[in-house]
Order: C-alpha cells, then sequence, then structure tokens
C-alpha cells in the first residue's frame, strides 16, 4: 500500500542537503531570515538551575515557509507587509516524558509504576510523535487569534490560564483569551493536567501534578512562539462539506439512545492558511471523532485515529503537490461519534487508524484545493470565565434537575450531579427522563473535603473568535452532536435575525468541542432525556450544553452589534483556581548513553521489523530521534522526511516505527541517581520500500550529572530486501498488453502485552486481509526470450482501476507466442530484488 514512501524516495536523494538531520531544537524560520530563537527561551526547570531551553523538543516549520517568507513578507515599494493578513505556523512534539500515566479511560490502575505516574500505570513509549501545532493570525490592525491543536484528550482551563501566563513570564506579551485550543481526544495521551481532587483522577484524567500542567503549559506557549516569530503575508480560506462519509469508514455514530433523532455529526469543516503565492501551510480539519481505536490496555503514547488523520492527510498532501503543509484536527460533535476504518475487514487498531487516514486525506485535500482565498480577512476574538450555578441553568424554576435521595427525600442537585439515570437505556424517543425525578450523585457529595463552589466544576471558560467569514464557537467537555447541531440552529437564528446569509455569501459556523476547558459530556435537552451513558457522563443536567451554547450565541450577537469591547478576556468572577507549586523532578544520570545494545538483523525483507536498541537518556529530559538512514551509492544520507519537512528525516515520528523505553533498572516510581535509560525502536518494513542498504541513527538529549548534552548512537549496516513470499503473476490478455500483479503474504499481528511487535502496518488499504498485499509502486521489468536475457528494461505503473499492472506489452517487439519470463523489481530499488513468472497466456 504504501507506495507514497517509496516514490518520495528517490525523488528527494537528489536535495538531501535539505535534510541534514534532526534539525534544531525549538527553532523556527522567521520574516526577516533569522532562526528566530531567543535567549529567554526556557525550556523546564531543572533541578539544578541549568537551563535545558528546547533540549527535549523539536520545533519546525515547513520548508515551503521557510524559503518565501522573506519574498512574501513585505512590499518593497512601501516597506510594508504586502498582505493585511499575517499568519505564521508551527509544529513542536510532546514526546515526553514518557512514563506519564494516560488521560482517556478510567481505572488504568496497576502496571508500571513510574516516576511521572499517577494512580494509572504509566507509559514505556510511544507510537508516533504526539504533536502541538500553531496558527497565529494578525488582521494588521491589533486583533490577533492563535487556534492551538494539542494531543491532549481534551481542553483545560486551568491549562488555558497557564499558557497565557507561560507566555507573558516567557515573553512578555499577554495573549490571555486570545488562544482557542483544543484536545484531538486520544485516550493515549498526557494525563494528569486536570485539577479535580485526586478522588476524580480514577475517573479518566489520573491524579493532578503541578509539574506536569507547568510543563505541557511551557510546550504550548513555546509553539505559539515559534508560530509568531514565522508571521509573514498569508491569505485565508474555508469550506464546509456536509455527508463527506456517508458509508462510516472514517467514523460513525456510537450512541443507540438517541436513535432516530440523531445520528453522527456529519459536518467536515477545512480552514486553509497559505502565502499570496500559495505555497500552502496549514490546514486545519474539524469533525467529530473519538479518539478510541487503540484499547484501554494501551501503555504507548498515541494520538490515536485524529492524529492518524494528521500523518496521512500531510504525507498524501506532499505526495500530490511536492510541498509540505501542517494538518490540525480539531473535534466537532465528538461524544456521540467512534472511529471506523475496519470496513475491509483490518483487525489490528492501528491498520484501522491508518485506513480512517487514507480515506479522509484525499477529501480533505480536494476542500484544501478548491478553496475560495481572502488576504484580508477581519478578526475578532472574545472569550469568557462564566460562573455555572443551578439558578443560571433555571433549574430553581423547572425542578429539570431535582430528584429524590434514597427515592424518599427530595433533593436539588444545586452543585451538580453525576451518573443520573431515570429511565431505561433504549432507543425509543418516547422513553425520557423529562419532568421525572433524576437519580442522581450529588457533586458536593463526592467534593468531599473540598470548598464549593471549586474552579473545575463551577466555572467554565468560552471563547468566540470571527477570522473573515468563518466564526468558531467552543464547547468545553465533550459535546454530543445532538448539542453541535443546537449550536448550528442557533446560529442559524440568529444570522436570520440579523440579516446575514449562513455560508460563503454570509457567515458560517465551526464548533470546536473539547475545547478551553473540560467539564465531561454535553448534549441537547431532549438528548440528555434520553439517558445512557453520555447522559450519565454529564456534571450539569439537561441544560448544561444549551447553556453553553446560549453563552456564546449572545457573545457573537454582541460581537456583531460591536459591543463585546475591547477586552479580550472577561470574566464573571476571577479564577477560582489556585495553582500550586512543585519541585521539579531530577534527572538521571545515563549509565549506557550513545551504546548500541542490539544492532538490526544483517537483512530484513519487507513486512519483517527492523529493531535496534540503544543507550539513550532520561525520559524526563526527553524521548530520542531515531532516523533512518540509505547508503546512496556515496554514504549514508538521512532518508527524506515522508511529509517534506525540512530539517527533518524519516524517524520515530511516523506511525511506521514503534519507541519504547526498557531501563534498567525497571522503573519503579523512584528518581534515581543514574540507571541504564535503554531505548529500542521497531520499524516495520513497508511492502514497497526500495530494497537497499540502510541503517539507524538515534540522537536526543541526556543528563552527564551536571548538564544536559547530546549524544548519538549510529547503528550497523543492514540490507532491505524482497520479502520471500512476494508471487509475481504476468499473464497475456492479448498479444499486446501484459498484466501483472505481485502479491506479499500480510505479517501476522503480534502484541507483547498491549505492545503491537508486527504487523501493526497497514501494508495495502485496497485489499483485505485476506486478500494478500498488492504493491502498487512502479515496477521496472526486463524480459528473457527462449532463454535469452533481453538488455532493455521496461517502466511498468499500476492500474489502480483495473486493480494491477497493464503494461504495453507490445512494445517490446517480443513474440506472444515465444517461451517469455519476466523478472520485475522496484523501480526505486537501489539495489534491485528482482521476482520472476513466467508470462502466460493470451
Amino acid at each position: 500500500m504504501r507506495s507514497r514512501h517509496s516514490s518520495l524516495m528517490l525523488l528527494a536523494l537528489a536535495s538531501l542537503a535539505l535534510s541534514p538531520g534532526c534539525g534544531d531544537d525549538g527553532v523556527s524560520a522567521t520574516a526577516d531570515g533569522t532562526d528566530g530563537s531567543t535567549d529567554d527561551e526556557v525550556g523546564e526547570t531543572t533541578t539544578s538551575g541549568e537551563d535545558t531551553s528546547d533540549t527535549s523538543t523539536e520545533g519546525s516549520t515547513t520548508e515551503a515557509e521557510t524559503e518565501t517568507e522573506t519574498d512574501s513578507s513585505e512590499d518593497t515599494t512601501t516597506g510594508g507587509p504586502a498582505t493585511p493578513l499575517q499568519a505564521g505556523v508551527a509544529m513542536r512534539p510532546l514526546h515526553y516524558p514518557v512514563g506519564i500515566s494516560l488521560a482517556g479511560y478510567g481505572g488504568r490502575v496497576g502496571g508500571i509504576n513510574t516516576a511521572w505516574s499517577g494512580l494509572f500505570w504509566g507509559t514505556k513509549g510511544f507510537y508516533s510523535y504526539p504533536t502541538i501545532k500553531a496558527m497565529v493570525l494578525d488582521d494588521g490592525e491589533g486583533d490577533r487569534v492563535i487556534l492551538m491543536k494539542t494531543p491532549m484528550m481534551s481542553g483545560e482551563s486551568g491549562v488555558t490560564d497557564a499558557v497565557a501566563a507561560k507566555y507573558m513570564e516567557l515573553y512578555g506579551e499577554d495573549i490571555a483569551g486570545r488562544v482557542i485550543w483544543g484536545g484531538t481526544h486520544s485516550h493515549h495521551a498526557h494525563g494528569r493536567y486536570w485539577r479535580l481532587p485526586d478522588i476524580f483522577g480514577a475517573v479518566g484524567a489520573d491524579t493532578a501534578d503541578e509539574e506536569v500542567i507547568d510543563l505541557i503549559a511551557t510546550e504550548f506557549a513555546m509553539t505559539i512562539k515559534e508560530a509568531a516569530d514565522a508571521m509573514g503575508d498569508a491569505e485565508f480560506g474555508w469550506t464546509t462539506l456536509d455527508d463527506w462519509d456517508p458509508d462510516d469508514k472514517v467514523y460513525g455514530d456510537r450512541r443507540g439512545e438517541n436513535d432516530p433523532t440523531y445520528g453522527k455529526d456529519p459536518r467536515l469543516t477545512v480552514l486553509g492558511l497559505r502565502r499570496p503565492d500559495g505555497t500552502p501551510l496549514a490546514a486545519l480539519f474539524n469533525f467529530a471523532m473519538h479518539g478510541i481505536s487503540v484499547a484501554y490496555e494501551n501503555e504507548l503514547l498515541s494520538e490515536d485515529a485524529p492524529g492518524a488523520v494528521e500523518l496521512a492527510f500531510e504525507e498524501y498532501f506532499f505526495e500530490q503537490t511536492g510541498e509540505p503543509i501542517f494538518g490540525l484536527f480539531s473535534q466537532a460533535g465528538a461524544g456521540d461519534a467512534s472511529p471506523r476504518g475496519g470496513f475491509l475487514g483490518h483487525d489490528p487498531a492501528t491498520q484501522r487508524m491508518e485506513m480512517i487516514g487514507t480515506v479522509a486525506s484525499p477529501v480533505i485535500f480536494d476542500a484544501y484545493q478548491n478553496l475560495d482565498w481572502t488576504d484580508d480577512p477581519d478578526i475578532d476574538v472574545a472569550s469568557r470565565r462564566v460562573d455555572l450555578t443551578y439558578e443560571k441553568f433555571g433549574y430553581h424554576r423547572n425542578g429539570e434537575f431535582s430528584g429524590e435521595l434514597f427515592d424518599l427525600l427530595p433533593i436539588d442537585y444545586t452543585w451538580g450531579g453525576w451518573q443520573c439515570t431515570g429511565v431505561a437505556g433504549d432507543n425509543d424517543p418516547n422513553t425520557s427522563m423529562e419532568g421525572l425525578p433524576k437519580q442522581c450523585i450529588p457533586v458536593d457529595t463526592l467534593l468531599i473535603g473540598n470548598d464549593v463552589p471549586h474552579a473545575e466544576v463551577h466555572q467554565t471558560y468560552l471563547s468566540v473568535a470571527k477570522v473573515g467569514s468563518m466564526v468558531i464557537s467552543t464547547i468545553p467537555g465533550e459535546p454530543n452532536y445532538s448539542l453541535v447541531k443546537y449550536a448550528r440552529d442557533e446560529f442559524a437564528a440568529l444570522m436570520d435575525q440579523e440579516g446575514i446569509p449562513v455560508g460563503p455569501e454570509g457567515l458560517e459556523l465551526m464548533v470546536w468541542g473539547y475545547s478551553q476547558d473540560h467539564l465531561l459530556y454535553f448534549s441537547a435537552p431532549d438528548d440528555w432525556y434520553q439517558g445512557g451513558y453520555e447522559a450519565e457522563m454529564s456534571l450539569w443536567g439537561p441544560f448544561g450544553g444549551s447553556f453553553m451554547v446560549d453563552t456564546t450565541t449572545a457573545v457573537l450577537a454582541d460581537m456583531l452589534a460591536g459591543q463585546a469591547g475591547d477586552v479580550v478576556l472577561v470574566e464573571e468572577s476571577p479564577s477560582l483556581a489556585s495553582p500550586g507549586g512543585f519541585t521539579p523532578r531530577a534527572y538521571e544520570f545515563s549509565q549506557n548513553v550513545g551504546e548500541v545494545v542490539g544492532q538490526v538483523d544483517p537483512e530484513r525483507q519487507r513486512t519483517e521489523v527492523a529493531r535496534f536498541r540503544f543507550g539513550g537518556g532520561d525520559p524526563s529530559i526527553g524521548a530520542p530521534n531515531v532516523r533512518l538512514q540509505v547508503d546512496d551509492g556515496e554514504g549514508f544520507v538521512d532518508v527524506p522526511h515522508p511529509a517534506g519537512f525540512a530539517g527533518m528525516a524519516y524517524d520515530n515520528s511516523r506511525a511506521a516505527m514503534i519507541t519504547r523505553y526498557d531501563p534498567d533498572p525497571a522503573p519503579n516510581g523512584q528518581v534515581l541517581s543514574g540507571r541504564e535509560h535503554e531505548w529500542y525502536v521497531d520499524w516495520e518494513v513497508p511492502a514497497d520500500w526500495p530494497a537497499g542498504t540502510y541503517r539507524f541513527v538515534a540522537s536526543g538529549p541526556w543528563w552527564n550529572a551536571s548538564e544536559v548534552v547530546d549524544y548519538e548512537a549510529v547503528g550497523l549496516p543492514f540490507a532491505v530486501t524482497q520479502h520471500q513470499s512476494a508471487a509475481l503473476t504476468a499473464n497475456l490478455s492479448d498479444a499486446s498488453t501484459l498484466n501483472l500483479t505481485l502479491i506479499l503474504d500480510e505479517p501476522e499481528y503480534v502484541e507483547d502485552g498491549s505492545t503491537p511487535e508486527q504487523g501493526w502496518i497497514l501494508h495495502d488499504a485496497w485489499h483485505g486481509p485476506g486478500e494478500g498485499i498488492h504493491v502498487r509502486a512502479p515496477l521496472s521489468l526486463q524480459f528473457t526470450v527462449d532463454g535469452a536475457l533481453q538488455p532493455e528494461v521496461y517502466a511498468a505503473e499500476y492500474d489502480a482501476e483495473a486493480d494491477l499492472y497493464v503494461f504495453d506489452f507490445g512494445q517490446t517487439g517480443i513474440d506472444a507466442n515465444a517461451s517469455v519470463e519476466v523478472e520485475a523489481w522496484l523501480a526505486e530499488d537501489l539495489e534491485p530484488a528482482v521476482v520472476g513468472a513466467p508470462v502466460s497466456g493470451p
């Protein structure tokens, strides 16, 4: 399936000077051509007081952006910007600290106990880098908005505040209220960032840790700064597509209690950003899909299906255009939408995730290619800290959030209620809790020993931004489609009231769920009354969600009327949150740093796994970068990055590799003075990977007992060859047409505990696992006629419609009735891996 990998390799080998290694950490190109580094870009705190600025992360802008900013950022006749809109983008990995426990699923107790885990088990590696991506847009008139995608389970107001505070601390600029960020809602990303009482930790986010919150806020702030430093002339566009996944190949409805009234959120919204000369910068795509492809038992950091869409889109875009772009996933009404991807029968979750990305990417790409662009959108943003009270929701008037304690004593859920029941969970719309007593656990009872109101339950953070004709409205927590539909309906009603069309000729709404704050599930009232899991996992009853939408709709109305005011963040009451201090964890000395502990076998066949094991650094400092190099005949050079990112190689940031941490002694919850920080990476060789000689190079930061420095571990060469199961068929359909197939066996899926060890890659997205892997990469062909090898070598391209290689045999001049054999190898093989077959027919 992975023809995009091999088709890019040799094309880029001629320009490998663009990819010398891993790139400078935390550096982005700026409009004046400098590297954007400053002396005050401080990374995480260390116990020794050393400045480890950016030693543990990598920042990136696109190569195309770097090349064009000095050309487009100024009008040479005026000395000012050529376009009113100024924008920049940046990407930063959040691949540390491995060992952190995961948010998303409750009850992940037991397992690995690390210095970074709480109640839940710690992680032991990652499946591709989790990433932070930021878009900074400025209309040149002092109005700026920052759109930031993160790999987190959700937004959270404590982190929202911490990012603004950290940005002020590091860079002296107030961005409070201007940052709109959300989580992809992976259930396999960093936990410990939600300041709930410890009793709530087991619900799904683990216990709060102030150092984790500070670490996350610092990385978010630094990503925003990199994007701001990359500002230049830009154009903005958007579009919406409804019913874009009619067969549920990407995502589907998971909530039966509200059937048939509500299905899945059917809308895809795409926001694009580019330079005036057409150079792409970023595409933000908004649709609804839970990040739950990977199972509860997983112990690897992963962005799950939403991250898989980003990876696939970036690679697909580069394959189609030769230009890099950042893909940013933002959630919509995903509270009741699950990932799919199994329509051809692929069972491993990792394969289904790749299938989701494979299906979604062309749709997003086509939407981006057909955007209408503007270089002069007006920008406005307003954020509100809102108190949440029983009276505000109107429950004191209608009694719709009341019940009977022990079925005897009347009770109002004044401070919220959880696990509410009252009707049987079914898909009968006539089965409703409306007007009936609700059986809930009072939230103030759960908050034993904690004062009410509580910052994480009784306040929330809402934002509305307008960029040209696109309105972005946030919803905290996990909105169901019913609530997103309610938001769109209320928006349409407001537009009708204002006499503004909905759509390209007027204004359109994008609802960003899981953003700014986390307050569990929200539904429209009629949906909540149906009961079931999504209603039970809600804190504020039937009107909690509609209150959020009504509030943001009112903010938008004020914005349109020019009454939103000049203060971006307006607080109904000051934040109740009380961020705590922390003593930073110490770093551990690396006792075997730079040692190659396990070499790759001298030969690896396609679809086999190559394992490279080495001594690295303490995961508290950062995870290793492991890149693949190829011998191009003049020495080893980096294999180019499959999405075309400048200064980056084909490495463990992508899904083809899994990175694991295996220290000695094993993690025991303690910080030691030192240990052997051993890491290893598994690479499943794609079925269409060019044959040749390769090696791994690992690099990263480590603590030498006095400062953080970099290490490098270089592996021995190994050969990539054709798999022994590869079978070539060659049949003449007529005297001038030769049909060929090249098929490999599907590798068996193997796990070590919960971690894939073999068979996790989707090698063929067009055939089920029982049909074998059909290679689609271009082939080179050479014929033997009556025992004599012919000197000519021919090219054969895959015909997707025919689902095989269709070769013009007539061009060879070979008699179709002769005894003919054909040898085939991938056209991009550096060392041809030949498979032969007799030519049969016609």
